[in-house]
């Protein structure tokens, strides 16, 4: 199995490059569109959408009138660093076990692929639950871009290349940059309180997540659902000078 890259991806990656390397500075003026066209060697559509990615991450910004410019990244960001699920119960101290319970190609669900931004091509589909001792932490539901690297006897070797997402993303070439993710309370389903053993119409937690690479491209979709008294969230505030 061989998954083809879109070229503006290769773009996106080429570009992003020229900001991290510093060939662009902050508060720099970008080449134009066609300039990038000519520069690279593609259609104005693919520098259109490699350019409108990397706005909307937050790597380059529009300027009505003047054109494109690098982003000044703040040196102080309210956000948290990345860790996957299971990986930030064991930062807790948690002694957690991962069970991959099924992994396989399938069509991307439309919904899903929206939140990727692809048609609904093949994706790799992974079935995980943590527990720690006799208690299911999550049931997790993770959709992979399979990375290009890839094989099919690599994919159906060993469930426990999944133990750990992230790492087995990283492992194939894809470098995480960012996530955004939602959390909200839902009613526990019928497969809820099989397989989180929750009480029927019990409140359960519910974390919706995009993760991205370093070029601002979505890589994995997951929603992981946890009995709402097994998760605890905290966050530190700080209040800014006025």
């Amino acid at each position: 199995m061989r998954t083809s890259v879109p070229l503006y991806h290769h773009l996106k990656s080429t570009l992003m490059s020229h900001i991290e390397e510093g060939k662009w500075a902050p508060g720099e003026l970008i080449p134009s569109e066609s300039e990038l066209a000519d520069e690279f060697h593609v259609s104005r559509t693919t520098v259109r959408q490699a350019v409108g990615d990397l706005v909307s991450s937050g790597y380059l910004v529009r300027q009505q009138g003047k054109g494109t410019f690098v982003a000044k990244r703040s040196a102080t960001m309210a956000s948290s660093p990345l860790y996957g699920f299971a990986e930030e119960l064991r930062m807790h101290r948690r002694d957690v076990r991962v069970n991959v319970r099924s992994i396989k190609m399938i069509p991307c669900p439309m919904a899903v692929a929206d939140r990727l931004g692809i048609r609904t091509e093949p994706v790799i589909h992974v079935s995980r639950t943590a527990h720690s001792g006799n208690t299911c932490m999550f049931h997790e539901s993770s959709y992979l871009v399979p990375p290009v690297q890839l094989s099919s006897e690599e994919l159906s070797r060993s469930s426990e290349l999944f133990d750990h997402i992230y790492g087995f993303l990283e492992r194939h070439g894809v470098k995480i940059g960012l996530a955004r993710q939602t959390v909200t309370a839902e009613l526990a389903t019928e497969e809820d309180t099989h397989v989180l053993n929750v009480p029927s119409g019990e409140a359960v937690l519910v974390i919706r997540r995009v993760t991205q690479d370093i070029t601002g491209t979505p890589v994995e979709f997951s929603e992981v659902r946890y009995p709402g008294p097994e998760y605890d969230y905290q966050i530190n505030l700080y209040r800014q000078e006025r």
